[in-house]
């Protein structure tokens, strides 16, 4: 809903630009007034006009909404109901009709089409007005699209912005200029240039799609709202329900209002099971029942995840990690045998194994490098997801084709460094096998330390440890 409210805005906020000189000069330039025999050169400059207008826009909108992100991360309750504000606010004025401030008094350099051919001069016109902000401004609603932009921090959202709203500058512009000696062409300009009620008509339509987007924001920040589990740590997550261990390490399950003890510590989730460490030992449990159907001997167990068909966990014996992988297959009473699926040896460190369909993902810390990897439980092949040398990249969790995990820049604070030095942790949420390492959906600057996490499909979940006790933070992915 938000992004279709978006983009409707750009639309409409970019086609009410058309009542700007610019937009009239635009039309009378490219459309040649007066030299019918050029109809090759306007149609070739209508053509480039087009995309040079959607480019100008996702440049300006793009661009604020990917500083909105380094400065304060993707979305969030707060940026929402900014957004929110700015998109009422401006609703207000353009259906007041309140006198355009601060405006712009610019116009298209004229002499660009008497040094350059007609469709290069024709696509950088298109740019500049696309910009949104280096000509005259004929709408609040192109500030409030440039406040909305940076306040989400969504590039995505700024993409459609940005393309929406050339689109719409650039509508009128095709339309009419090819035709501009017709009829059709004369009587379009006769209207724009003497019914002043037509551009009252389009900032009532501005009004309307800037109140649709307040609405969708407000919706955002309500579904946004981060929800905390206190006394909870190393949250798991199968449909509704969410598993997690107390301050106490105890085990429980938590299905819509109703909490349930579990038989163990740092339980999983995954299809129809739960599994918990016990001694030396990992029980396999109904999750609906949480009656053990299977049991698989685990020595120094510290980690497990568990699926329909796999039992994967990690060990730690005399300094060295293992992460071991046993097939269910639909026969927990009968796990298989345990086939080794990674090892390192101390100062390295495995972490947290998470399951998504037969792959493993985990991540591996070395002095200098650090990595989140994925194994095949199938045919035992692997590689590397996401790797880097200046940042911790931690906690790895995948539900279907997404990851998220828990970044932390260098010379962070690490949960065994508790010397108050500063640091910068980020909630990261990637699609497997696009480059890049995702966009941040939850941020913390210092005082608590981001750790195990866990996805669901609208929630991401990671714990906060620190404080007055360790916490399960909720956001929305």
């Amino acid at each position: 809903m938000l992004t279709l409210s978006l983009a409707g805005a750009a639309l409409v906020i970019g086609l009410t630009g058309a009542w700007s000189p610019c937009g009239f000069s635009m039309v009378e330039t490219i459309g040649l007034a007066g030299d019918g025999g050029r109809r090759r050169a306007t149609l070739a400059s209508c053509t480039t006009f087009a995309p040079g207008a959607v480019a100008g826009g996702i440049v300006t909108f793009g661009a604020l909404s990917l500083l909105g992100y380094v400065l304060h991360g993707s979305g969030g309750p707060v940026p929402y109901l900014v957004a929110a504000i700015v998109a009422l606010a401006a609703a207000a004025a353009e259906a007041a009709g309140v006198r355009i401030a601060p405006q712009i008094r610019r116009q298209l350099p004229e002499g660009w089409r008497w040094t350059m051919p007609l469709p290069v001069a024709s696509a950088l016109y298109g740019v500049l007005l696309g910009l949104g902000f280096t000509t005259f401004v004929l709408s609040f609603g192109v500030w409030a699209l440039a406040g909305i932009s940076l306040a989400i921090g969504d590039p995505g959202s700024g993409l459609v912005i940005g393309a929406t709203f050339g689109i719409g500058r650039a509508i009128p512009i095709v339309v009419v200029a090819p035709a501009v000696d017709s009829r059709f062409g004369i009587r379009c300009i006769e209207l724009m240039a003497e019914r002043p009620g037509l551009y009252r008509a389009f900032r009532l339509g501005d009004a309307a799609t800037l109140g649709l987007v307040a609405v969708a924001l407000a919706a955002a920040t309500a579904s946004a709202a981060r929800t905390r589990t206190p006394n909870g740590a190393d949250p798991s997550t199968s449909g509704k329900a969410l598993a997690f261990q107390r301050g106490d390490r105890s085990g429980v399950i938590r299905s819509d209002t109703r909490t349930r003890e579990l038989p163990g510590r740092d339980p999983a989730l995954g299809g129809s099971y739960a599994a918990v460490i016990s001694g030396q030992q990992i029980h396999v449990l109904d999750r609906s029942s949480l009656r053990t159907v299977g049991v698989a001997s685990a020595q120094d167990a510290e980690a497990v995840a568990v699926s329909d068909r796999w039992l994967v966990y990690l060990t730690l014996h005399g300094g060295h990690h293992f992460l071991e992988a046993r097939r269910l297959g639909g026969h927990p009473r009968r796990p298989g045998k345990a086939k080794q699926v990674a090892s390192v040896s101390a100062p390295a460190q495995i972490g947290h194994p998470s399951i998504g369909g037969n792959r493993v993902v985990y991540a591996v810390s070395r002095r200098h490098s650090n990595a989140i990897m994925r194994h095949s439980l199938k045919s035992g092949k692997g590689g590397t997801i996401l790797s880097s040398r200046t940042a911790e990249l931690l906690n790895p969790s995948v539900l279907g084709k997404q990851l998220l995990y828990v970044r932390v820049s260098r010379g962070s604070q690490s949960p065994q460094d508790t010397s108050p030095r500063p640091f910068r942790q980020e909630l990261m949420l990637k699609r497997m096998g696009r480059h890049g390492g995702g966009r941040r959906i939850y941020r913390r600057n210092a005082g608590r330390t981001l750790w195990t996490t866990s996805l669901a499909r609208k929630r991401a979940f990671v714990t906060l440890l620190g404080g007055h006790g360790p916490e399960i933070v909720s956001v929305e992915r």
